[in-house]
């Protein structure tokens, strides 16, 4: 594990602008003499450090490199000198295996946090891309339900469109490994292009191997259209919260304004979220000055995010679904209880918490749970879920979104 430093210094370019030339010359004077005492400071500093380092007496580092060596010490010293002890016995036919991707995956496994994951450098990349709208799969779009994992859409010309799979597919296995969550499961999908992987399927009570090779998947996460049915209002449809959805959906409102759409329909149905900042992006663009949602960490602390005055003031109403989840369930309640749009649909997932992820200097990586967040209200959304303000099934949710925005 790599600890990072931080560059404490910054630097400030100044502009002098001398009145006359003589000025000028004893300004560079002094500027000379600062210099070169600056510079034998250093030199002097730089023996010292020599010094105590040649003498064994110790070394110049930040504070926050001691407390951190410091602590590691505390909590590891102990393996790391066992290790070492092993390594200069002599008769020793063994030597421990040190820690390893399995076990750090064993490790982040049992934590009790469905959301937490260890990576190695192949699947962080992996992870990555799939927030940059690019990614190496089989095309398909998987929601996590209580009784399973499922198969919500499936892209065409993708790998799995090819190898028969369907919308309502049960995800069972993954080449033949039962997946730990819809985390786990995307992660054993993807991998090099042209590589063959089986996922396992249940449908109709039957399992099914369907073998495909992974393939380069372009995904844009965001879609827009007018509607066929009133040609006043935009539909917009938002699958994911990648690098550059705020954008997307901004430039979508401005073309759909074009094309004489002053209401629109955002579908967040089986939008299982993303970027967490492009979310608030998003929020912040169509509301006014309002709270967008309180994050509140495992000390207690919380940091509010709010709006600025500047807004899109869209006639809005937002579809939802039991697969609407994390920065899906932000952007709903910052609209609802902000009074900004009427959510339409069934109750959402629930899942309240963000994620942070730390790259290590190898290419790994671990995502942990790191906050849960609040409405706009303080209401908790985990484990709970939005309930909408018109519940509608999927069948009549485009005829009561109509509905609601002729009123």
């Amino acid at each position: 594990m790599d600890h990072e430093e931080y560059d404490q210094y910054t630097r400030e370019d100044n502009n002098y602008i001398p009145a006359a030339d003589d000025k000028l010359i004893r300004r560079r004077g002094r500027l000379k003499l600062i210099g070169a005492f600056a510079a034998g400071f250093a030199a002097c500093i730089a023996v010292f450090a020599v010094l105590l380092y040649a003498a064994d007496l110790g070394r110049i580092i930040p504070t926050e490199d001691y407390e951190f060596y410091d602590d590691l010490s505390e909590k590891y010293g102990k393996y790391y000198v066992i290790m070492e002890m092993i390594e200069n016995d002599p008769l020793a036919t063994k030597t421990p295996e040190g820690i390893t991707d399995e076990s750090l995956k064993e490790l982040v496994a049992g934590l009790g946090d469905p959301y937490a994951e260890y990576f190695t450098p192949e699947e962080y990349e992996e992870f990555a891309r799939r927030f940059r709208g690019d990614y190496v799969g089989i095309g398909i779009l998987v929601a996590e339900r209580e009784d399973g994992l499922f198969v919500e859409q499936v892209y065409e010309d993708g790998p799995a469109y090819g190898a028969g799979m369907e919308a309502g597919d049960e995800i069972v296995r993954v080449d033949g490994v039962t997946p730990t969550g819809i985390d786990d499961a995307v992660s054993r999908m993807t991998g090099e292009a042209g590589t063959k992987v089986t996922v396992t399927v249940s449908r109709a009570g039957e399992e099914l191997d369907l073998t495909m090779k992974r393939a380069s998947i372009n995904l844009d996460s965001v879609a827009y259209a007018v509607s066929e049915d009133d040609p006043e209002v935009g539909y917009i449809r938002l699958v994911t919260f990648a690098d550059d959805s705020d954008d997307e959906f901004k430039d979508a409102v401005k073309e759909l304004e074009k094309k004489g759409c002053d209401k629109f329909i955002l579908d967040l149905r089986d939008n299982g979220g993303g970027l967490t900042d492009v979310s608030i992006e998003i929020a912040d663009y169509l509301l006014p000055k309002c709270r967008i949602m309180t994050e509140v960490t495992k000390d207690g602390s919380e940091t509010v995010y709010s709006s600025d005055q500047k807004s899109a003031d869209l006639d809005l109403v937002v579809l939802v679904n039991e697969n609407t989840a994390s920065a899906s369930e932000i952007l709903t309640a910052a609209l609802k209880e902000n009074g900004a749009a009427t959510v339409i649909g069934t109750r959402t997932y629930g899942k309240g918490v963000t994620q942070i992820t730390r790259r290590f200097s190898d290419g790994s990586a671990i995502k942990l749970t790191e906050t849960e967040y609040l409405t706009p209200k303080r209401n908790h959304v985990n484990e709970i879920g939005i309930e909408p303000d018109i519940e509608a099934d999927d069948d009549d949710i485009l005829g009561a979104a109509l509905e609601a925005l002729s009123r």
